[in-house]
């Protein structure tokens, strides 16, 4: 069986909540009923065959084609499957999901995995702002899985992450894993101002030197722990940047803060320049 394929026959004249194209919703579906389905639209229901022409029969593995940045929640509540992404995806890819795997080739919007609690989401290109966050009003934000970003990553990356991986090979925005309650963040380029702020617990690890960390955050010293060995080498499986990171490095600057909000949170920074 073929991958079932969903292609974007034309801009959707707003915003479209298109969660619906995700394998557990779609799975015993005939290809007749899916475009039939209701995808909720700006004040007006859009059906799956307006939007899309379909191909395949494998529900358990979704393409979507041509993918627009006004398809948003792409994958949100996935509980398991395949999804690959196509195109420029929307704002709340993979919102809530699982487990899983969402694979995009291209950029993504805003708010990528907020709240998600399982699976893993691979971003070829760039990310916007609060990925592995939470939703506006909400008190935590990723909880668990994996999020791995190969571009850059906007303002607020990790803000109130609980649990989980948030990778960035490229560079981040400002209060890069601010409000952080747990989970590890790793950003291999440059971050933005404020790197920590307000974070509780986890674990930030920078590939270069940021211009300045916030005064709330006290060096504890180079470090090679076996530790922050282990947790290294967990992060050779996610690329070859991460492995040649990881196998490069034989001790990191060490940062605990924020002291402004209990301080039990570090920052961890490789030699070398900013």
């Amino acid at each position: 069986m073929s991958a079932l394929k969903f292609v974007l026959r034309h801009t959707p004249p707003s915003a479209v909540d298109v969660s619906g194209l995700r394998p557990a919703l779609l799975a015993g579906k005939s290809r007749k009923e899916i475009t039939k389905l209701p995808l909720t639209g700006w004040n007006e229901i859009h059906r799956v065959g307006d939007l899309f022409s379909i191909r395949g029969d494998d529900a358990q593995r979704v393409v979507v084609d041509g993918a627009d940045e006004r398809l948003l929640r792409i994958g949100a509540g996935m509980e398991g499957g395949e999804l690959t992404v196509v195109g420029t995806a929307g704002d709340y890819l993979g919102e809530s999901m699982r487990s899983g795997t969402i694979v995009v080739r291209g950029d993504v919007g805003t708010f990528v995995g907020a709240g998600m609690r399982g699976g893993r989401i691979d971003v070829s290109g760039n990310a916007g702002a609060f990925a592995g966050s939470g939703r506006a009003g909400t008190l935590q934000g990723m909880a668990g899985g994996a999020i791995v970003v190969r571009g850059n990553a906007g303002d607020r990356a990790g803000d109130r992450m609980r649990r989980g991986l948030l990778l960035i090979e490229g560079n981040a925005g400002d209060y890069c894993a601010s409000r952080m309650l747990a989970g590890t963040a790793v950003v291999l380029g440059r971050v933005g101002i404020d790197a920590g702020y307000l974070m509780r617990r986890g674990t930030l690890i920078l590939g270069r030197s940021p211009a300045e960390l916030l005064p709330t955050f006290n060096h504890n010293g180079w470090h090679d722990l076996l530790a922050i060995r282990l947790l290294l080498e967990s992060l050779t499986v996610y690329g070859k940047r991460f492995q040649s990171f990881a196998r490069s490095r034989p001790s990191l600057s060490r940062w605990l803060g924020d002291l402004g909000c209990d301080g039990k949170g570090e920052i961890l920074i490789a030699p070398g320049r900013p």
